[in-house]
């Protein structure tokens, strides 16, 4: 039996990514329990859960927004992820079990099967991307580590979700492949290095995605450089 909580979650997710509710939208939760049929406890409760998955922005007033990010904040959140899943993905490499490194070839495996066009094989692959990140991030070791990867906005998640368009992760896999051979060898500096690659390919790919920008602005010195 479907909980209110689950109710709740799945109908204000539908919601927003068809449309409906267009990026900076505010929630209401007396809106919103009407509309999901349950009241506003199970509604706050999948609030706060969107949250946390990047969809929707709790301000500081406490009123929550159709997440709507600026370029600025995209690329803050792109930076912070590149730093911190590469140093993860570095000290997991010590320290992942045989066990672990199997999962990780079956995650893939599994990814790579996945029809790039089918809707529910799209969001499938999100969900399996996300269990491929969090089980190399869980194995570094460091709690506080993945406590802070897990606070970062899960920005690729949010726009593929919304935009439905898995083209632009077409390279994922074979970086996916790099970083459990650089993890297999148990060689921490190549699995940083093979982390950070397929976070800054990912970057470009959403930046391209969402901006229509394969060039990034670089105003410390005013020159601008490829992303690639």
């Amino acid at each position: 039996m479907v909980t209110a909580k689950e109710q709740a979650y799945t109908r204000i997710r539908n919601t927003i990514l068809s449309g409906s509710f267009p990026p900076g939208f505010q929630l209401k939760e007396e809106e919103l329990s009407e509309l999901c049929g349950v009241s506003r406890t199970p509604v706050r409760q999948a609030i706060q859960r969107l949250s946390a998955e990047g969809l929707i922005t709790i301000r500081e007033n406490r009123r929550s927004y159709v997440t709507d990010l600026s370029e600025e904040e995209f690329e803050q959140a792109f930076d912070v992820a590149s730093m911190l899943e590469s140093y993860s993905a570095g000290l997991a490499a010590a320290r992942l079990s045989k066990n672990d490194l199997q999962q990780l070839r079956k995650l893939e495996e599994c990814m790579e099967t996945l029809a790039e066009d089918d809707v529910k094989d799209y969001r499938r692959f999100l969900e399996l991307n996300m269990e491929f990140h969090n089980l190399i991030h869980e194995a570094s070791g460091n709690r506080n580590l993945f406590e802070m990867i897990q606070r970062v906005p899960d920005i690729a998640n949010t726009i593929l979700l919304k935009s439905g368009d898995m083209h632009s992760m077409k390279d994922a896999q074979s970086e996916h492949r790099s970083i459990i051979a650089a993890l297999e060898l148990r060689d921490a500096k190549l699995a940083e290095l093979r982390m950070k690659v397929h976070i800054e390919s990912i970057r470009r790919s959403m930046r391209r995605l969402v901006f229509g920008k394969g060039v990034r602005s670089d105003n410390s010195d005013g020159k601008s450089r490829k992303s690639g």
